[in-house]
């Protein structure tokens, strides 16, 4: 019986050999793709030049690259409400008795952060 791995690498050498190309491409989730090419390199799309901004897609084509870019951009100044627990500890009554309870009670604690400059990332596609 012939292993599997023997006449994947028999047909990969004989796919080198011939002139024609040969792709296998294959993707493992949303962001990452695998591919193998031997012969020529594969022609990007064919677009006519008066469609190639509105029909032809550059990232189908293989013909760049995702790029991160870090931008600056303006958060408005907000209030952002705060909870503040229970403080607990020993309180003295009146009559001079020790015992657990509450020292400041449960509240809510409202901050205004100013407006500031943040630094996002996002992808962008890069043409070749």
């Amino acid at each position: 019986m012939v292993h599997v791995s023997k006449i994947v690498l028999a047909l990969l050498g004989l796919a080198a050999l011939a002139p024609a190309q040969f792709r296998i491409e294959g993707s493992l989730g949303r962001h990452i793709q695998v591919g193998l090419q031997l012969g020529a390199q594969c022609a990007p799309p064919v677009c006519a030049p008066r469609d190639r901004d509105r029909d032809c897609d550059d990232r189908r084509s293989r013909r760049g690259r995702w790029e991160t870019v870090c931008e600056q951009v303006w958060i408005d100044g907000y209030w952002h409400e705060e909870h503040v627990p229970a403080r607990y500890g020993w309180i003295c009554d009146p009559c001079g008795h020790r015992h657990w309870g509450i020292v400041e009670e449960a509240h809510c604690h409202r901050v205004y952060v100013p407006g500031h400059y943040e630094t996002r990332q996002r992808r962008v596609w890069v043409r070749c």
